[in-house]
């Protein structure tokens, strides 16, 4: 393998900790960071749920029916407040709070390293297909656009090129997984690609983008497991592909474990990797870090990865956000990342 570049260590998002200076300080103690999140600390259990049930206090949204929320499957269905259209005017999503309220504690956090801010949001198709269900996601998922690039736009402009927006691609990821082998046909009729590049092309220009593609993790358990790495291969290329000028696709996180259930031994799993084109100036991050193998088993997968992919890989990350685990299994999970980025 040809490059021997050093290998960063990427967090997803969240992290169980009481406030965001506790999480930004126990993620901090890993050297070689590109971005630093905020630890989603008000929502991190529940990742989008709470922002959905914020939209049904402002009322822009009202339960359509009621669920448990003990599985995706399960979730509540919403549909616009009665007598209403679903307007992006209705919807403030609260990703430009958060960015407001911890952009001076990052400031005092990062001090002299080079950083950004990680904002983590998902797509508008991710946010509308858990919202409102697939039944409403062709009459109301231009209100969810909206209000996404209203906030992308808000916060770029408030903290300029300090600040990273990660577009996380859960629904796109799922169906993708779900419908292999037929998942490029399904990316070409439903868009999934093309949305993820679209919501980057309204978005100022100069924006920092990455693309965290996800497999659900609610109660740290995935929506759906993938057989290979085909699927993400292949989503990932065709967002590469359309990705716009003017701005930066910085990386691309890729799960290669699910939620409670480890990265695969076999090889034959992560062999697609070799058809990975993401293009210059665009990251790869290997989301494989689980705390239920042992560091052995984890330095082979490091290595089985890597082989696949012909290269280093741009930095090494857990499956998805760190808050669905306790947080001794976060803190582990933190120094695990750590060694195995340092792992020779």
């Amino acid at each position: 393998m040809q490059n021997e570049a050093i290998r960063a260590v990427h967090f997803v998002g969240s992290f169980p900790a009481a406030t965001p200076e506790e999480a930004m300080r126990a993620m901090l103690s890993a050297d070689a960071l590109h971005t630093l999140p905020t630890g989603e600390t008000h929502r991190y259990e529940y990742y989008i749920q709470p922002v959905i049930e914020d939209l049904v206090r402002q009322g822009a949204l009202e339960v359509k029916r009621q669920g448990s929320w003990q599985s995706s499957r399960q979730r509540t269905i919403h549909r616009p407040a009665r007598g209403t259209w679903l307007t992006a005017d209705r919807m403030d999503l609260g990703y430009l709070r958060e960015a407001a309220a911890v952009l001076p504690l990052f400031h005092r956090l990062r001090g002299d390293r080079e950083l950004a801010l990680q904002i983590g949001m998902p797509t508008d198709f991710t946010l509308a297909f858990i919202a409102v269900g697939p039944g409403g996601l062709r009459a109301n998922r231009a209100a969810f656009t909206a209000a996404t690039v209203r906030e992308i736009t808000a916060i770029r402009e408030l903290a300029g090129d300090d600040v990273l927006i990660q577009l996380e691609a859960t629904a796109e990821l799922v169906i993708a997984a779900r419908l292999q082998p037929a998942h490029r046909r399904a990316d070409a009729v439903l868009g999934l690609s093309r949305g993820i590049a679209a919501l980057a092309a309204a978005a100022p220009a100069g924006t920092r983008f990455g693309v965290h593609l996800c497999v659900g993790s609610l109660h740290n358990r995935a929506r759906v497991r993938l057989h290979d790495t085909r699927p993400l291969v292949d989503l990932a290329n065709a967002v590469a592909g359309q990705w716009p000028a003017g701005r930066s696709l910085e990386f691309v996180h890729g799960p290669l474990a699910a939620g409670d259930v480890p990265p695969p031994a076999d090889p034959a799993f992560y062999a697609p990797l070799r058809d990975l084109a993401l293009g210059p100036g665009t990251r790869f991050h290997a989301g494989f870090v689980h705390d239920t193998p042992s560091a052995a088993e984890q330095e082979r997968t490091l290595r089985t990865v890597e082989q696949a992919l012909g290269r280093r890989v741009d930095a090494v990350a857990s499956a998805c956000g760190l808050g669905r685990v306790p947080r001794d299994v976060a803190d582990r999970l933190v120094t695990r990342a750590i060694a195995l980025a340092a792992a020779g």
